[in-house]
């Protein structure tokens, strides 16, 4: 009865969301700052804190806890990752599952976007879907016995994936040449 009771809630939210619309969150459009009133105003705590590498330039929010994440199973850990320009590219959140989450989140994203594209062998199996300019991910590991196994489930604003690719590697770069400053001419 509980995988049902999920199983209508996950498709009633997606159902009712928007095209940019995930688990609450308005990716691809949503603001950091608007995001951060979200979670304030829904008394959910979070560290904004981290970035890409240290780096504020893409920075990532740390959800520790969300209702919209945690009515669908015992979140391990959430974050939010945010493009240059400091909107929502990312929205992945990691459950600590023995399946029945899993379970819920595969019939629920088959239903309403089919068969997906799989990869991975052993303990690890990704389901790939597609939702326009929205990439999902499902990724099942069954290292590990019960809720100690994990199953992550990722959406990916496509469109910003140029400009995070760009940003990425120029914080890269940026460490390689600090790194290379450190060891000077010693080398």
């Amino acid at each position: 009865m509980k995988q049902l009771i999920l199983a209508v809630s996950l498709m009633t939210v997606a159902a009712s969301s928007g095209a940019a619309e995930y688990l609450g969150l308005d990716l691809g459009v949503a603001s950091k700052d608007k995001i951060v009133q979200q979670l304030k105003a829904s008394n959910s705590p979070f560290d904004d804190s981290y970035g890409y590498k240290g780096y504020v330039d893409l920075s990532t929010i740390k959800v520790l806890g969300y209702e919209k994440f945690s009515k669908l199973g015992k979140v391990n850990n959430a974050w939010l990752h945010f493009s240059p320009k400091q909107v929502l590219y990312r929205i992945s959140v990691t459950y600590n599952d023995a399946g029945d989450t899993f379970k819920v989140l595969k019939d629920a994203l088959d239903t309403k976007y089919g068969r997906p594209r799989q990869e991975g062998a052993g303990f690890n199996r990704e389901y790939l879907y597609r939702d326009g300019n929205v990439g999902i991910s499902l990724l099942r590991n069954t290292f590990g016995f019960d809720s100690n196994q994990l199953t992550t489930l990722t959406y990916d604003w496509t469109p910003f994936a140029g400009e995070v690719g760009k940003m990425k590697a120029t914080i890269d770069e940026d460490i390689r040449r600090k790194n290379a400053a450190k060891a000077g001419k010693d080398l």
